[in-house]
């Protein structure tokens, strides 16, 4: 019996989740949740429950992101939700707007939720504060400023040692500690950046996909295509054909 096998019929034997919930429930910097495919929260740790400002689980079962925060940051993570589902693509240690209403920045990571026949029911995922990391440096403020920097430049040509320094460190403590608390060097979130403003643009606009290349920082079109590729899974114009909004 090989070790796949192995695995898979003990795991078929677990007849209760009680300690997998358990282990959620005494992590103290990670907000675990799980939602249906309409949004709605299954399960919610207790730092998630914070978050919602609710006491416990039960006040939010059932319940959706605009029952907690605010509708821009309901919204964007709701998008995020079904941008999973849809493509089957996890979103991994990425940065996003925390859910209280702050300035402060998280980063979470999202993986859809299949059924027994392989239809996506929701998702899984958790968040953490930067700032409540263990390992986070002391100069999260510029760290803060140099990931706003990438989101809202991402169409430039932003190099790491420019990044650097704008965070005021080496260039190579710069990639060590950015790798470190989010599991991705620089150049690799800038990308993932910039593959997300494109899926939007290609979702939501007509405009060629070279524009698009162009648009959000990539050198040429085959460039911006094995990219795209290489993260999404699908081409450019593959991803397009299936997720272009109908009214355009």
């Amino acid at each position: 019996m090989n070790q796949k096998t192995l695995q898979r019929r003990f795991l078929a034997r677990i007849g209760d989740l009680t300690p997998f919930r358990q282990l959620m429930d005494v992590l103290p910097d990670v907000a675990f949740f799980m939602k249906d495919d309409q949004g709605r929260f299954m399960l919610n740790n207790p730092r998630a429950c914070q978050f919602c400002n609710a006491d416990n689980e039960q006040q939010t079962l059932g319940k959706t992101d605009y029952d907690f925060f605010s509708r821009d940051r309901a919204d964007f993570y709701v998008k995020g939700d079904q941008a999973v589902m849809a493509t089957g693509v996890p979103v991994i240690n990425e940065i996003a707007p925390a859910p209280e209403h702050s300035d402060r920045l998280m980063i979470h990571s999202k993986f859809p939720v299949y059924d027994k026949k392989g239809a996506a029911i929701g998702v899984v995922g958790f968040h953490r504060i930067i700032d409540g990391l263990r390992d986070t440096p002391r100069w999260h403020g510029r760290f803060a400023q140099v990931v706003a920097h990438i989101h809202t430049h991402y169409g430039e040509n932003l190099e790491v040692k420019k990044l650097a320094a704008l965070a005021g460190v080496s260039q190579s403590q710069f990639e060590r500690r950015f790798n470190r608390i989010f599991g991705a060097t620089p150049y690799e979130y800038l990308q993932r950046v910039r593959i997300a403003a494109a899926r939007t643009l290609l979702e939501t606009t007509d405009r060629t996909i070279a524009d698009i290349a162009c648009e959000t920082g990539f050198y040429d079109h085959s460039h911006f295509t094995r990219t795209f590729k290489r993260i999404i899974g699908v081409s450019p114009g593959h991803y397009r054909r299936s997720h272009l909004d109908p009214a355009l």
